[in-house]
């Protein structure tokens, strides 16, 4: 097991009195939020951290992979009011701030399926809010060429439903547990696949449209070994406010993946400054910016 954010080099972004000088400007924009209950998308702490590296990179084009609700789309237009977005969900139907400006392009097709070669990967960030195979996502960035790519919700072993950078450096994989009612959704998803395979035209991007649930990826040391020679840089964005302790086995087990230092000293006086980020604290899991070679 390796600790990423030792073993990379630092970024140039990486720096807290930076980002802390960043804070009081995203709060006032968060105020004008289109959407107040972003439920099972991004929250304060997470929509601080694209803020923020955006303003850093300062893109000409973003790629947002999972749009959900429209929350970050939103906020990429208003961090970056020049910059081109191609917004992709393979569930448009869930959006409820739909952008009307001419530099924003919707799309349901899967980012694999893009035309790579229409993109400036050099002025490019692709962003990837959407719980895929992080190990997947960064082989095809590295493959067409991009080199800035954020991830949201890496999460560490055993929380989360995605496989991402420190579940591949823990080498733990992915094994999900069904409750009962994902076990329905999945059965639903099968029948709803195989009708529209079978009676009516279905395109390739299609398939996911239809969640199987079968995620799990075995441990894979060479996918760690693959990782330290594409990336070059690794920053996860801290937390604003320290997360409660939920598992505190869980978190001794893998302390190397707890160490970010909060930015803010949950105090009354900065609670009471930044309510929002302190109710979302809990929601805080390590997005990361990573540069590639």
């Amino acid at each position: 097991m390796i600790n990423p954010t030792k073993f990379f080099k630092r970024s140039s972004i990486d720096k807290s009195a930076d980002i802390f000088a960043y804070l009081d400007e995203f709060s006032e924009l968060y105020n004008q939020r289109p959407i107040r209950d972003n439920e099972g998308g991004a929250k304060f702490p997470h929509m601080f951290g694209l803020f923020y590296i955006l303003k850093k990179i300062k893109p000409k084009f973003v790629i947002e992979s999972g749009v959900w609700k429209g929350q970050s789309t939103w906020l990429i237009e208003k961090t970056l009011p020049k910059a081109k977005i191609l917004a992709l969900d393979v569930k448009l139907n869930k959006r409820e701030y739909i952008s009307k400006s001419k530099n924003v392009i919707y799309s349901n097709k899967d980012f694999k399926f893009l035309d790579q070669s229409k993109y400036n990967k050099k002025k490019t960030v692709v962003f990837f809010d959407d719980h895929q195979n992080f190990f997947e996502r960064i082989s095809q960035c590295y493959f067409y060429g991009f080199k800035h790519i954020i991830f949201d919700d890496n999460y560490p072993p055993n929380e989360g439903d995605c496989y991402s950078f420190k579940k591949i450096f823990s080498n733990t994989g992915v094994s999900r547990s069904f409750h009962y009612k994902w076990k329905l959704i999945i059965l639903k998803n099968i029948l709803f696949y195989f009708i529209k395979k079978f009676f009516l035209p279905l395109k390739s991007y299609e398939v996911n449209l239809y969640d199987f649930g079968f995620s799990d990826v075995k441990p894979n040391k060479n996918i760690e070994l693959i990782l330290k020679k594409i990336i070059k840089e690794y920053f996860e964005f801290p937390p604003i406010f320290k997360k409660d302790i939920i598992k505190p086995n869980h978190q001794n087990k893998y302390k190397k993946f707890f160490i970010q230092k909060p930015l803010l000293k949950s105090n009354s006086k900065n609670i009471k400054k930044y309510k929002f980020a302190y109710q979302d604290r809990n929601f805080y899991n390590w997005m990361t910016f990573v540069k590639l070679k």
